[in-house]
C-alpha cells in the first residue's frame, strides 16, 4: 500500500478523532478538506484518505494548513475492505466514516462527537440532505420483512420540525458513522458485500454485541451529494446479492427480540392525576417511549428507573432501580425541606433551567448529579404569517369569497399562513375585538379579495393602523401603498402570498430557530438519553 504524508505541525500520537475518507476524485476530497478545516472541531482530530483514483491526481488534494491529512492508495476499490484497512491506521479514540461527497456544515462533527459523551449511545448518524434542501437520512428503519428505509427521505425539507430532535434509530447511514474505534476494532465492515449494505450490516453487528444504542443527532447536519461517486463507477442502484445479505442480519434477534429493534429502559413515573402539566409531561415520555417501557402512577417493583414529576412526590428510594426527581422552582415558603430532602436523597436531580440547577448547586448537590432538560414548547407553536379579511358577504361573489375559500384550503399556504376575518361568513377563524382598529393592529397584511370596489373602506382603515393590504387594482387602492396581484387571478394572489410568507419567517427565524428542538419531542428524547446514561454508569460501575 502506497502512503503519502501530511502532518500537522506538533500532531500528537494520540488523537480524539480519526475522520476516515475513502475518495477517487480530488475536487471531492478538496473540497471536504476544506469544510473540515472550518467546522469548529475543537478536540484534536485527523484524516485519512483511503485513494483509490489515479495517482497523478491524488497530489492535486488540496489540505488546508493544520489539518493532519495522511492518504493511502488503494486499489480496487471496496467500501468495506478499504475502511477496514484504513482504521488499521486511525490513531484517534473515535472514528468516523464519512462519505467524500458530503460536505458538513459548522459544528456538524464536534455536535456529533459530543453525543458520545454518554457511554450508553454507541453509535452516531446525522441529517444529510440533498442540494435541493429535501432530506436524505434521518435515521435507517427496516420493515417486517427485514428490508431497510430511509424515513421521509424525499418526502420533507432538512429542517422540518419533525426531524428536529434526537433520536433513537435502528440503524445510520454509511454516509456519516461516528463510533469508538475500539468498539469498530472488534466487529468491523463486512467484507462480503459487492456494492453497499455494509453500513447497515455494521449497525446491526453492533446492536448485537453492544448494550449501547444508535442515535441521530438533529443538530448535526451536512449536504450530501449522494452517489456522487458511484455514478462515476455505474454503482448506483443496490444489489440482489447485497440485499438479501442485509437480510441475513436484519431478521436476527437478541434474547428474543428482533435486532433492529431500539431497546429501552423501564421506567416508572410517579406524577400528579391527569388533566395538569406535570401528568403531560410524563404521558410525552410514555407516548415516546412507548407504554411497554413506561408506566405512569402504577407499581412497578422491576422498573429500573423511578421518576417523580416533581420532587414533591418522592417519598423514598424503592429497594430496586434508580431514583429521579424533577425539580421545577425553589420556594422558600412551600415545601422548601421537601425540596432539599429529595435533591440529596435521590440518585439524580433533572432541573428544568439553569436557574433551578443553580439553586441545587448552592444546597451542596454535585454537578455530576444535576441535568438540565427544558420543557419547551409544543411543536405547533410555529411563525405564520396573518392575513385578514373583514367586511360583509354577498351571494354574487364580487367580495371575493370564493378566492378566500381557495387560499384556505391550499395545503401549501396553511403550512406558512393563517387567514382569519373579523366577521363570520368567510368560512376562516373569526378575530373579535372590541374595538375593530385592533383587528387591524392584530394581522400582518389586510387581504382585499374584491373584483368591484368602490373604496374599499377597509383597506383605508388597515393603511390607518399601519397595515399593509394585499389588494389588486380597484376603486381606491393604485392611490396607496399596497402589495398588488391581478384581479381575481388566485395563483397570481397564491404566489404573492406565499413571497410574502417566506420573507415573513426569514425574519422570524432568528428567534423561532432558538426553540429549534425545544419541544415535547426533544424534552421526552432528552430524558430518555438521560435514563440511559445512568443506568449504564450504574451497570458499569
Amino acid at each position: 500500500m502506497n502512503s503519502i504524508f501530511r502532518e500537522a505541525t506538533g500532531v500528537v500520537a494520540i488523537l480524539k478523532l480519526s475522520i476516515l475518507v475513502i475518495s477517487r476524485t480530488h475536487e471531492n476530497m478538496s473540497r471536504l478538506l476544506k469544510a473540515l478545516s472550518t467546522n469548529e472541531i475543537f478536540d484534536s482530530f485527523e484524516v485519512l484518505c483511503s485513494w483509490n483514483g489515479p495517482s497523478a491526481d491524488a497530489g492535486k488534494i488540496k489540505c488546508p494548513d493544520g489539518i493532519s491529512f495522511r492518504l493511502f492508495e488503494q486499489r480496487p476499490y471496496n467500501f468495506a475492505r478499504n475502511n477496514n484497512s484504513l482504521a488499521q491506521y486511525a490513531r484517534g479514540e473515535y472514528v468516523l466514516f464519512l462519505n467524500d461527497d458530503a460536505i458538513p456544515d459548522r459544528g456538524c462533527v464536534q455536535r456529533a462527537l459530543n453525543a458520545l459523551s454518554n457511554p450508553a449511545i454507541g453509535i452516531v448518524g446525522i441529517n444529510l440532505r440533498y442540494l435541493n434542501d429535501k432530506l436524505q437520512h434521518a435515521g435507517v428503519f427496516f420493515r417486517e420483512d427485514g428490508t431497510p428505509y430511509h424515513r421521509f427521505k424525499h418526502q420533507l425539507r432538512w429542517d422540518d420540525p419533525q426531524l428536529a430532535s434526537d433520536m433513537f434509530v435502528p440503524s445510520v447511514t454509511g454516509a456519516f458513522i461516528l463510533m469508538r474505534k475500539a468498539e469498530f476494532d472488534s466487529i468491523r465492515f463486512d467484507e462480503s458485500f459487492d456494492v453497499c449494505g455494509e453500513d447497515i450490516a455494521l449497525n446491526l453487528r453492533y446492536r448485537e454485541k453492544f448494550d449501547g444504542e444508535i442515535l441521530y443527532v438533529a443538530g448535526a447536519t451536512a449536504v450530501h451529494i449522494e452517489n456522487d461517486t458511484r455514478k462515476k463507477t455505474g454503482e448506483t442502484k443496490t444489489p440482489e446479492h447485497d440485499l438479501k445479505r442485509i437480510l441475513t442480519y436484519s431478521m436476527r434477534r437478541r434474547e428474543g427480540h428482533p435486532v433492529t429493534e431500539v431497546r429501552r429502559p423501564k421506567v416508572r413515573i410517579v406524577t400528579e392525576k391527569p388533566g395538569w402539566i406535570m401528568y403531560r409531561k410524563a404521558d410525552e415520555i410514555k407516548k415516546h417511549m412507548g407504554e411497554r417501557y413506561v408506566r405512569i402512577n402504577e407499581d412497578w417493583p422491576e422498573a429500573d428507573i423511578h421518576y417523580y414529576i416533581n420532587y414533591g412526590y418522592f417519598r423514598s428510594k424503592p429497594k430496586t432501580g434508580i431514583t429521579i426527581a424533577n425539580f421545577t422552582h425553589y420556594d422558600p415558603d412551600h415545601l422548601s425541606d421537601e425540596f432539599v430532602r429529595a435533591a440529596q436523597e435521590v440518585d439524580h436531580c433533572i432541573a428544568v433551567s439553569e436557574a433551578t440547577a443553580e439553586v441545587l448547586r448552592k444546597f451542596g448537590i454535585p454537578e455530576t448529579k444535576i441535568s438540565v432538560i427544558l420543557v419547551g414548547a409544543d411543536s405547533g407553536f410555529q411563525p405564520k404569517l396573518t392575513i385578514g379579511v373583514t367586511g360583509r358577504t354577498y351571494s354574487g361573489g364580487r367580495k371575493g369569497e370564493d378566492i378566500v375559500r381557495a387560499l384556505s384550503e391550499d395545503p401549501d399556504l396553511a403550512a406558512k399562513v393563517k387567514i382569519v376575518a373579523a366577521k363570520e361568513g368567510w368560512g376562516v377563524p373569526v378575530w373579535s375585538f372590541d374595538d375593530p382598529a385592533d383587528f387591524y393592529r392584530a394581522i400582518d397584511y389586510l387581504l382585499v379579495p374584491s373584483r368591484i370596489e368602490g373604496g374599499p373602506v377597509p383597506f383605508m382603515e388597515a393603511l390607518a393602523c399601519g397595515t399593509m393590504a394585499i389588494a389588486p387594482e380597484i376603486g381606491v387602492v393604485p392611490q396607496f401603498p399596497h402589495v398588488s396581484y391581478p384581479v381575481g387571478d388566485v395563483a397570481a394572489l397564491k404566489k404573492t402570498i406565499i413571497d410574502l410568507a417566506d420573507q415573513f419567517l426569514l425574519q422570524r427565524n432568528f428567534l423561532s430557530s432558538k426553540m429549534r428542538g425545544i419541544d415535547w419531542s426533544g424534552w421526552s428524547v432528552e430524558h430518555e438519553k438521560l435514563f440511559r446514561e445512568v443506568l449504564w454508569r450504574r451497570t458499569h460501575a
